[in-house]
Parts: structure tokens; sequence; C-alpha cells
């Protein structure tokens, strides 16, 4: 009996700490439901814009040199969404390039949002966009591409005069099986993010058990593509340097010094990058990672950006089991022609159903600070600041439009 007892009492030491960070975690679906959201606007103003032109735009990232966005969006999300496991018949739409000149305050719609046009891309039809990373240098433009066939970062040129996007090069390989989330270190290498280990679409038990107890299952992959620039046919060179549950956005804060978003966890994660150069393996020409600190934030939190002042911005989810809800209804809500045939329960659903977003703003002098937490705008994925305008964008997930604030 003593020691039925003291094994319990070692088991549930060995366990409080798991069982407190899930129960934590756990929490927000009670406390952030939508009729419960403290709401929070510190903006001086808002609106949202293009809801007629664009939706389920997952990332944008600003190019602030130029005063511009680049918006990836791709309404087939509401039916073919890899991560939240929807696999709907055709047909399935493609996903779409835009920029957006937000330094134009009298634009019209059309003038202000330009559609880029592809060049070269024999993937146009099979296009489902994640995160981008931009190399303004070069104006080369990366975006994770779920394809059917298998997943893909897909290398444009852009000719931002001209509005193309011209396809460049697939950069695959096995250990990018799930991308969500690039950083750019130069001209040739990235890190790239595997949400989990377990792909829905073939894993989906394992795929939600993984999700839910936050088992570390997602990763950072560092890609060097160098090879097939020089030799299509050469392998990409890979290898996993870190792994973090539910990994999701992924930036540079500076040259030795990452952070990645755990949706899983609600939780961002700093690690220190030790460079081949400067690694205690010479041999190795990989970078090496090391967790240095985390925060918690009161969502799961999606992608991330860094503006030019050095502030780390965060767009995340409070309410994980809306934005399933708003997920699984969304081919039928944006479809005039699904909506018609809709019984009076689902058009009530398309009427009502909500999925908050929340957007903060991190420094290592002030802290996590929230900049918007509310209904209005849904499924928040990713927010980015113009630090030196004073404004900034937000993307929702399966947003109609996106939210353009001023400070």
């Amino acid at each position: 009996m003593a020691f039925n007892t003291a094994l319990g009492v070692i088991l549930l030491a060995l366990l409080s700490p798991f069982i407190y960070e899930r129960a934590q975690t756990l929490s927000l679906f009670f406390s952030n439901a939508p009729h419960r959201l403290v709401k929070v606007n510190t903006f001086a103003s808002h609106e949202v814009r293009f809801a007629d032109r664009i939706r389920s735009c997952e990332d944008v990232l600003l190019v602030e040199s130029k005063g511009i966005a680049i918006a990836a969006c791709d309404p087939g999300r509401e039916r073919y969404n890899t991560v939240m496991g929807m696999y709907l018949p055709e047909p399935v739409e493609n996903g779409k390039l835009y920029i957006f000149d937000y330094t134009t305050t009298g634009a019209s719609g059309d003038e202000a949002l330009k559609q880029l046009d592809f060049v070269d891309f024999k993937f146009e039809s099979d296009f489902h966009t994640l995160g981008m990373a931009y190399d303004e240098a070069t104006s080369t433009l990366f975006v994770a591409n779920h394809r059917h066939d298998h997943p893909a970062v897909e290398m444009f040129l852009l000719d931002l005069e001209g509005n193309t996007a011209t396809h460049l090069r697939s950069i695959q390989h096995p250990l990018i099986h799930g991308p969500n989330s690039i950083a750019l270190i130069n001209d040739h290498e990235l890190y790239v993010t595997n949400d989990h280990f377990f792909v829905r679409k073939n894993h989906s038990i394992l795929h939600q058990l993984e999700t839910y107890l936050g088992a570390p299952g997602g990763n950072v992959v560092h890609v060097d593509f160098s090879p097939i620039i020089k030799d299509p046919a050469a392998p990409v060179q890979a290898s996993v340097v870190a792994r973090v549950a539910f990994a999701n956005g992924i930036e540079l804060l500076n040259e030795t010094t990452a952070v990645i978003a755990s949706s899983g966890k609600a939780t961002v994660h700093f690690f220190s990058i030790t460079t081949p150069e400067n690694n205690d393996t010479p041999s190795s020409p990989v970078p090496k990672f090391t967790q240095i600190s985390k925060i918690r934030v009161p969502f799961a939190p999606d992608n991330l950006a860094v503006s030019k002042d050095g502030a780390l911005i965060i767009a995340g989810h409070p309410h994980f089991p809306s934005l399933g809800a708003f997920t699984k209804t969304r081919h039928i809500c944006n479809s005039p022609e699904e909506l018609a045939k809709a019984d009076e329960g689902m058009q009530e659903t398309c009427r009502t159903l909500l999925a908050p977003s929340w957007a903060a703003k991190w420094t290592e002098a002030g802290g996590l600070e929230t900049l918007y937490a509310d209904v209005e705008y849904p499924s928040s994925a990713t927010a980015a600041r113009d630090s030196d305008r004073k404004m900034g964008v937000i993307s929702g997930l399966y947003a109609k439009g996106i939210l353009v604030w001023k400070e």
C-alpha cells in the first residue's frame, strides 16, 4: 500500500508540470470564447479593406522601404486545408498573390491593390499558400505551397512595376512535409517550420493527439537550396534544427536570435543561433539552435513579424474551437450557391458564427502589449507593422479583406 502511494506521488510530481501547462493552454477555450472575450483596440483608426476582392489571406508581409504589402490569399482553403483537415471535393480555387500600396491614401481599390500575374508557373492551378519570406535585394519571394503532389517552397522573381511573379523553382525535400512559415537567412538558405510531425491527411487521429497533448512534433528545418541553383536535378540539403509543439510562425530578430510561435502551447520561443563557423562541431554545416527563453501569450500564436524598430508583432487565434467551426462552414457561408441551398440552421450559423482575432506587440523593454482583440475581423493569422508610418495590417486565415490600422 505504501509503495503504491509513493508511486502515485512520484507520478503526480512528474506529471504536474505537464498538467499545469496543458491546463493553462486549454483554459483559453473557456476564457476566450467569443461571448467572454475581453475586447481591446489600441488603434487610432482601422478599416477592413478589399472585402469584395480578396479573402483567406494567411500571410501578409510589409516592404517598408517601398510602402507596400505582399499578401498571399487562398480562397481554396475553404475546401482544401491540410492543417485543419479540410479535404472537400473539387472545384478548389487556387491561391493568388497581391500587392497593396498602403501609402496612397486616396487611391481606389483597383489602384491600391494589384494582383500579380504568374509567369512560367506550371503549378498555378494547385497553389495553396501559407507563409512567405521576401528577399528585397533580389526581389525574390518564397511561398509555402501545400500542393497535392508534395508540399514545396516556391520561389518567384517579382516585378513590382509590371505586377508579375515569375516562377524560378520549387524547393522540395522529405523533411519539408508540412511547410508553414519561412524565415530567410540569405539568398540560398532559409528556415521553414513544419507545424506537425503527423500529417493530418495520413494520420488524422495522431495529428489531433499531437495538437491537444502539446507534443513537440513540429520542427524547424534548415534548408540550403544552393545545389539546385547550379543543377535543378541536385538534391536540396535540409536538416532539423529545433522541435516545437505545433510550430507555426518563425522570424529572425537578428542574425543570432530566432523566434518561433508554438500554436499548441500558446507560447513564443526564443532561440540563440550558433552559425557553422562558430559551432563547436565545425564539420557540421548546419546552424545550432539553443532555446534561451519563452513567453506565454493569451492566444494560439500563428505568424510573426518584426517591424523596423525591432518590435515583434504576433497574431493568432484566441479560441481554437470557434476557429474550427468557422473553418468547417466557410465553403458554404462564402458561396452564394451553397448558402442558398443550406437549411435555416446553417444560414443562421453563417450570420452569427464568430472566430476571434488577437494581435500583440512584444519588445524586450516593454514586454507583451495587446494591440487588438475582437470579433469584428475574424481569424487573424498575421499582423505586420510599419513603425515609421505608424500603421499596420492584419490578415485573416478565413477573413474577407484585410484590416488596415493607424496608430
